[in-house]
């Protein structure tokens, strides 16, 4: 019981410096929720999906189908997702805030569209890369 004691008192996170109630990791939390939330609404997105889609003429009252980038298949509005080239990568200090912020909000040509599975497989291999540190 002592090492576990030990053990958490030791991943004690320092307090935001900006407001003490919060720790310093939720306080950098907030921010980039607050930044992935203005993505949601980034003129960018929306072009790159307009332009990988195309009318629907199955069955049914989908009106477009939309064409991931990675496998090339074709896919209804609700299985792709736009993914970023270059992922965002991490905001856990002020000195990442500039850098994250670039990343995030990219232009159409750092964005595309890919199917869930596909954006599932590159988002693990680039997990996999960064703990492998490359």
């Amino acid at each position: 019981i002592a090492v576990i004691i030990r053990k958490h008192m030791a991943r004690k996170t320092e307090k935001c410096d900006v407001y003490d109630q919060w720790t310093k990791s939720r306080f950098f939390s907030f921010i980039r929720s607050a930044l992935r939330r203005s993505y949601s609404r980034w003129p960018p997105k929306f072009e790159v999906m307009k332009e990988a889609r195309r009318e629907y003429k199955g069955p049914g009252r989908q009106k477009y189908e939309y064409q991931c980038a990675e496998c090339k298949k074709w896919f209804p509005q609700k299985q792709v997702q736009v993914d970023h080239i270059v992922p965002a990568g991490s905001l856990r200090d002020w000195d990442d805030l500039v850098e994250f912020t670039q990343k995030l909000l990219c232009g159409k040509d750092g964005l595309q569209v890919l199917c869930k599975e596909c954006h599932a497989k590159k988002t693990a291999l680039e997990r996999k890369q960064k703990k492998e540190g490359k």
